[in-house]
């Protein structure tokens, strides 16, 4: 069981009842124009005081014993592994031994918010106590930057390579007495206990494939060393070229739940999300990163998942009339404190995180608006006079970063096309029917043309995903002119089949639903607009392989 160890941090951390941990948010700085921003880490490395803090605090964060309630062992566990209660919020009868987090599931792109919140608001703690120990001239710049720290994020769809801090084995910044080498605390996180507990991480379990044998986490790991392969992980990254798909989420995915999850049809941000996973990770060997149970002890993770939330920030002020969901769903498989067959709405708890000291559970609509948890992202930030306003602000941000973009050898965006044609593969696989995690991969007169990634958690439910037919693939044969035969051409050289983590190809589920769409599209007419979709047809289903 978890310690009942509770420390109260502060009124900045909002953590002092010995009872109840409350996920407020960091909560300093507010006094300022406006609330203190996340920063892509790219440039939070480049700020001086706010990225000496975070370096020191993050391993100051990083060992805290184990057993503490609000160490980084606990904090990121919460996500997967070990698998026991957090904040006395206990599994519940009928609830599958797994994780708290919620995948394959409506919730994916919110229950996320709160998590990355608390983590933030514990290692912001950390950071102000780093920066009390600096004195004179430089004391008070240090608590400034203290106030106005919030989680960077990693944009993974910038176009650029794995940022190097991520893999450098030492970081030198300003200490309180000057430069100082550390250990650079994102490359990985020892495991304070080792072997690892046996119960809590079992050695027989085949979805974890021997991740228990490693003493920190690793990624796309060398098993002749227990070494990660920091160069694997830089070309994996560089291989999936995520602009155009997150490009895609923005402009064609316009109801929250299609935005979120890989429960629905089409492409998702979770789709975009496992993807990542995986690049970093890497599925044979099968580093911590790839595993959802293991996956929040890499110091990525956090990173990772502000970006998540950072895309669905902006979407929910591109979307604003659509920032919720407003269906009712039943969970069909249930996490930890949530039994299968639950009925979940915007106004479920999203367990175990409390809103308050009362044991109110915060939920999708407490969390809507990340001004709630004290921070914001830059492309948010200005005086807005009305949500449309900030909509176009945002819908322009979206273009300059995201639509101009040649990867795979598709169209340019953000320059005046012709109405054209999209070619995609959309998949529906019953994610019991195959050994996972694997792939789904799609082949196009023999040459790999894509795959989805179809993680092992959960082990039920039917799961959505979306493949683009890049220009390049299709040998020239452009399908940008609207009444384009390319089809005709495809029909008998376009196959898909199942791999395992090895490659193997694995027997094609019956019951799996594989089929060719087009979709028109008109581009945008000026800086703050997006392309305009038709409606999809489907053209015909592609046999596999």
């Amino acid at each position: 069981m978890r310690t009942s160890v509770f420390l109260c941090l502060g009124v900045g951390l909002g953590i002092c009842n010995a009872d109840i941990i409350p996920v407020t948010g960091s909560k300093t700085g507010l006094g300022q124009h406006s609330l203190p921003a996340r920063h892509n880490i790219r440039q939070l490395e480049k700020s001086g005081p706010q990225w000496d803090l975070f370096i020191q605090g993050l391993l100051s964060f990083q060992k805290v014993t184990e057993e503490d309630q609000l160490s980084y062992f606990q904090i990121s566990g919460i996500h997967g592994r070990p698998y026991i209660a957090w904040n006395g919020v206990e599994q519940v009868e009928g609830a599958p031994l797994d994780g708290y987090c919620t995948h394959n599931e409506v919730l994916f792109a919110i229950w996320h918010r709160p998590l990355v919140a608390l983590f933030e608001q514990v290692l912001a703690q950390h950071v102000q106590t780093v920066a009390l120990q600096y004195t004179g001239s430089m004391a008070d710049t240090y608590r400034r930057a203290a106030d106005l720290w919030r989680m960077p994020y990693w944009d993974w769809a910038d176009g650029q390579n794995l940022p190097s801090i991520f893999s450098d084995p030492n970081v030198t910044v300003n200490g309180p007495v000057g430069r100082v080498t550390l250990e650079n605390p994102l490359l990985t996180y020892r495991f304070q206990q080792f072997p690892l507990n046996a119960t809590q991480f079992p050695s027989d379990c085949d979805t974890d494939y021997s991740l228990y044998s490693y003493p920190e986490t690793l990624r796309c790991p060398d098993p002749t060393t227990n070494q990660s392969t920091e160069w694997m992980v830089d070309g994996d990254v560089e291989a999936i070229q995520l602009s155009q798909q997150i490009y895609t989420i923005y402009t064609r995915l316009t109801s929250f739940e299609s935005m979120s999850t890989t429960a629905c049809s089409g492409s998702s941000i979770e789709n975009i999300h496992n993807e990542i996973h995986v690049a970093v990770g890497g599925l044979h060997p099968m580093g911590h990163f790839a595993n959802l149970g293991y996956s929040g002890f890499d110091p990525i993770f956090m990173l990772h998942h502000a970006a998540i939330d950072r895309h669905v920030a902006l979407w929910q002020a591109i979307y604003y009339n659509d920032s919720m969901f407003n269906s009712t769903y039943v969970s069909p498989v249930g996490q930890f404190a949530t039994a299968p067959g639950t009925k979940i709405t915007a106004d479920s708890p999203l367990k175990p995180f409390y809103a308050d000291v009362n044991r109110t559970f915060h939920t999708s609509n407490s969390v809507r608006d990340i001004s709630v948890l004290g921070y914001t992202y830059p492309e948010l930030t200005g005086n807005w006079t009305s949500r449309e306003a900030l909509s176009r602000h945002v819908r322009t941000v979206v273009n300059g970063l995201y639509g101009n973009t040649t990867d795979r050898g598709t169209r340019r965006r953000g320059v005046e096309l012709k109405t054209q044609l999209e070619y995609h593969v959309e998949f529906k696989v019953d994610k019991a029917s195959i050994k996972l995690p694997a792939t789904l991969r799609l082949w196009v007169r023999g040459r790999l043309a894509g795959r989805v990634v179809l993680l092992g958690a959960p082990a039920r439910g039917d799961i959505y995903g979306e493949i683009i037919l890049w220009d390049d693939l299709l040998h020239g044969e452009s399908p940008a002119t609207v009444g384009s035969t390319i089809p005709n051409s495809l029909k008998d050289n376009l196959f898909w089949d199942v791999a395992s983590v090895s490659g193997e190809t694995l027997d094609s589920p019956q019951t799996a639903k594989v089929v060719l769409v087009v979709r028109k599209v008109s581009q945008p007419q000026g800086v703050s607009e997006f392309p305009r979709y038709e409606a999809p047809q489907v053209l015909w289903d592609i046999p596999p392989r």
